[in-house]
């Protein structure tokens, strides 16, 4: 029988599993693999990979370990939790393009802008549009909309 281990669990501990899923998570991601390929090569299944990434506290210890030996063999657990994966680090310092959705509600859909100064009407914003803009201009009439399909 399973029991909720996250009542008898301190809530300190709590987020120090959710640290160690989120710190996983990055190492996974930095060293360019999927779940399902980590999942394989820890020899879990995909769903317990997702458990092990968002810190669940009723994961074992050896299947932490397993995953982390996964993701990277020279690894220790005392050393992820220090930072001391090149690759992490790397990870860490580049730079990353994020991208900035505007949310069309009229037709359900999420619409991509660019990441600084999304057209909103007439006028040019850095903030994400809250919907179709009921004036419009004669400018923004002769434009033909690239995102509208």
């Amino acid at each position: 029988m399973k029991y909720d281990e996250s009542l008898r669990t301190p809530e300190v501990r709590l987020k120090e599993a959710e640290q160690i899923g989120a710190q996983l998570r990055t190492l996974r991601i930095a060293r360019g693999m999927t779940q399902s390929d980590a999942a394989a090569r820890a020899g879990v299944s995909r769903s317990t990979a997702v458990l092990l990434e968002q810190g669940d506290e009723s994961r074992t210890l050896s299947q932490v370990l397993r995953y982390l030996h996964a993701l990277e063999p020279e690894l220790t657990l005392a050393g992820l939790l220090t930072g001391k994966s090149a690759a992490v680090r790397v990870f860490n310092e580049t730079p990353r393009v994020h991208r900035v959705y505007k949310s069309n509600t009229s037709a359900g859909r999420k619409v991509q802008g660019a990441t600084f100064g999304i057209k909103c009407g007439s006028q040019t914003t850095s903030e994400p549009d809250a919907g179709p803009s009921t004036k419009m201009t004669p400018k923004r009439k002769a434009e033909p909309d690239p995102y509208d399909f």
